[in-house]
């Protein structure tokens, strides 16, 4: 048995390294790493396992090197982001320096669609490997030296590296429950709960649909046995759980299964209140429905924009019409809705930015997240964007939180691009109207304080 030191590096902001996306939290959010909370489970099995979340804990590099060291860990699997790759690197190396442990990552920075990684493990040295998944027991194989078991990673043998390409998930994948109580109790932060203290759980991995600027689908797509997700969630509330943020990427993909979650929670009595994503083209009365009746108050859709020929383009699988009938039904029902749009794409100009935020206020959403297009590792919209033009191929550092730019368009710069982004969110928050609003729909004291902080960050970071 070796100890497995699960590592989020320390950051000079407050970074969200997850799910192979990356970027800086758009105002003070900050939620627990699913793919350390997944791997917890896993690697308990066969090792001790210790975690470290130098972002929740907020520890400066000092600091953190000082707790990596004294965990005296065998092994390292580390959270790395292209938000923070060349801090990431650079703190990584003085791990390895420190400790000599074995050091295997997983970030989107690594999720290149052509070489896995293969080139940055060229690169650096104190990387032992890189894997594609946190949910097929690859980061297990790496650290016990399985290599003929690896599925889908890249890793060092001897004077080697040697990339194994392997199939998506895809059905239904089991994991061991996470290891919810080796996380910080505190540092973590949800704009949309309720109450406190909330936890971070995920009941299928990836997406089948093919959104061509979302890395998400590219991952392959399984479910969990809706047994596994109780299991988790019992053990949840007996540590004194209130809120739950559900991960899924488009919860209800699996229409039967999502029935069969909500009405197990319904039944359980778990009191849970719950938030998250849907597509709005599956989010039908039936299904909202059944969110609603397990506790589910907030549901997150991707918008993305009113112009059905972009929605067409990065083939969404849906048109406006679907957006409007959805946000619709769930106000209907008394949820509350997230849109989330992406702004600069390729075609995007002053009046189009105009149009996506006229259309977010139109929709009578009670929040907006805006977010700048950015060519993504492993994504077919990265290779488009570099064969345009658009983007340098040699760029790994990139945000897609939007506090910085990582692309033009045909007739915006990428400062032209910020500003109007940032305009974008003080024009959608700070109507009166809309102010009013959200001050008469707070229903707890831990909402009311977690929204003024939220609304605060987000508006500070965009002034």
């Amino acid at each position: 048995m070796s100890l497995v030191l699960l590592l989020n590096p320390p950051g000079r902001d407050l970074y969200i390294r997850d799910y192979f996306c990356s970027k800086t939290t758009k105002s003070n959010y900050l939620f627990h790493p699913i793919d350390l909370l997944v791997l917890s489970g896993q690697i308990s099995q066969n090792h001790e396992v210790v975690v470290l979340d130098a972002i929740a804990e907020r520890l400066s590099e000092e600091q953190a090197a000082a707790r990596v060291s004294a965990a005296r860990p065998d092994a390292v699997i580390s959270l790395v982001g292209a938000v923070s790759w060349e801090e990431d690197r650079t703190f990584l190396r003085r791990v390895k320096e420190a400790t000599g442990a074995r050091i295997d990552a997983i970030g989107d920075v690594l999720h290149d669609a052509h070489d896995g990684g293969e080139s940055v493990l060229h690169e650096e040295p104190w990387l032992d490997g890189c894997f594609q998944s946190f949910a097929n027991g690859d980061a297990l194989a790496l650290i016990e030296g399985r290599f003929s078991d690896v599925l889908d990673a890249t890793y060092r043998d001897g004077g080697r590296v040697v990339r194994v390409r392997g199939k998506k998930p895809r059905g239904i994948y089991r994991v061991p429950t996470p290891r919810h109580d080796l996380f910080p109790r505190e540092g973590y932060s949800f704009s949309f709960a309720r109450r406190s203290p909330f936890a971070t759980v995920l009941t299928d991995y990836g997406c089948p649909y093919p959104c061509t600027f979302c890395v998400i689908g590219t991952l392959g797509f399984a479910t969990r046995p809706v047994e596994d997700v109780l299991e988790e969630m019992r053990l949840l509330k007996k540590m004194g759980v209130r809120e739950l943020f559900v991960m899924d990427q488009t919860f209800g993909i699996v229409r039967h299964r999502a029935l069969d979650l909500c009405s197990s929670m319904e039944r359980e009595g778990f009191g849970f209140g719950w938030t998250t994503y849907a597509r709005p083209d599956l989010a039908d009365e039936e299904l909202l429905t059944a969110m609603k009746r397990a506790g589910c108050h907030t549901v997150m859709m991707g918008v993305e924009t009113p112009d059905d020929a972009q929605l067409e383009r990065y083939k969404k699988g849906y048109l406006s019409d679907s957006v409007r009938a959805a946000f619709g039904r769930a106000k209907r029902l008394g949820l509350r809705t997230v849109g989330t749009f992406i702004i600069g794409l390729p075609e995007e100009s002053e009046e189009t930015v105009d149009r996506t935020v006229s259309y977010a206020i139109e929709l009578e959403m009670d929040f907006a997240s805006f977010n700048v297009a950015v060519p993504r590792f492993g994504t077919p919209f990265r290779d488009s964007a570099i064969a345009q033009g658009f983007a340098d191929p040699t760029r790994r550092v990139m945000d897609q939180g939007g506090a910085s730019a990582t692309m033009p368009t045909a007739t915006l710069s990428r400062e032209r691009m910020l500003h109007l982004k940032r305009h974008a969110i003080r024009r959608f928050y700070l109507r009166p109207g809309y102010l009013a609003r959200r001050l008469a729909s707070v229903r707890t004291v831990h909402e009311l304080r977690s929204q003024v902080a939220e609304g605060w960050a987000l508006l500070r970071r965009n002034a």
